[in-house]
């Protein structure tokens, strides 16, 4: 199976089980604790582990931004993921560029899910799904 398709169902499975393809519905059912944070500008979001237990901290600059979706469900997607990566990440570059680029994947795959939930289609273009939730700029 390859990689997108192992994602692909991973989101799937995760949004059957919940009934929902909403992050912050899915931080809630995973027991993720979300704080919210003044993070700057950069990042949006960040997990960090204490006692092995994931912790996500997201920007009080997003709190009440459609951003926080994209943003929330990138970061399932490291904790999903990547779990234990956080200091091999950290290390090296290259993993650190390939982790970001999963993540990014895994809420792409949630937001557009969560897109056809709430309209019923898929979204006809990409800027859809930015306005929608915060997806990021291609290239960002």
């Amino acid at each position: 199976m390859t990689a997108i398709r192992k994602l692909n169902k991973l989101v799937f499975t995760i949004g059957k089980r919940y009934s929902t393809f909403d992050p912050f519905v899915w931080a809630d059912k995973l027991n993720l604790e979300i704080f919210w944070k003044e993070l700057g500008k950069k990042p949006l979001a960040k997990t960090n582990y204490f006692f092995d237990e994931p912790l996500i901290m997201m920007s009080n600059n997003i709190r009440y931004s459609n951003q926080r979706y994209f943003a929330l469900a990138h970061e399932i997607g490291h904790v999903l993921e990547h779990k234990g990566l956080a200091a091999y990440y950290v290390a090296n570059k290259v993993n650190k560029h390939k982790t970001e680029f999963e993540a990014d994947k895994f809420a792409m795959a949630v937001v557009t899910n969560l897109y056809i939930e709430e309209s019923g289609h898929l979204p006809n273009t990409y800027q859809d799904l930015r306005y929608k939730y915060g997806s990021p700029n291609i290239g960002d």
